[in-house]
């Protein structure tokens, strides 16, 4: 059995054949968009009949998937190793926000 990836998830969303959910801690990031970057993540949200921010997070998913995909593994192996130490500083430095469910 095969794994569902990020895209085939986000394409059964937007053909409203499927439905995910994530349980799990967020960060605030804020960004500024392109205009047509903007439009289309408008145009999608509004597709999907989901919320800007779940859709955010799933396309920063699919583009982190395909873009670790086409890497060197030596690469994607030091990627992945400065990802869990940030993950790991923000989790420290943000360690009281979370217990009280702010960040």
């Amino acid at each position: 059995m095969q794994e569902v990836t990020a895209l085939q998830q986000l394409v059964s969303e937007l053909s409203h054949s499927g439905k995910s959910q994530y349980v799990g801690i967020l960060f605030p990031v804020p960004t500024r968009l392109q205009a047509n970057l903007f439009g289309m993540v408008e145009a999608l949200t509004h597709h999907a009949g989901t919320s800007r921010n779940k859709l955010m997070n799933q396309l920063v998913e699919v583009g982190i998937e395909a873009t670790l995909k086409a890497l060197p593994e030596s690469v994607v192996h030091q990627i992945e190793e400065q990802a869990n130490l940030a993950l790991h500083t923000a989790m420290e430095k943000n360690a009281g926000q979370l217990e009280r469910g702010e960040a």
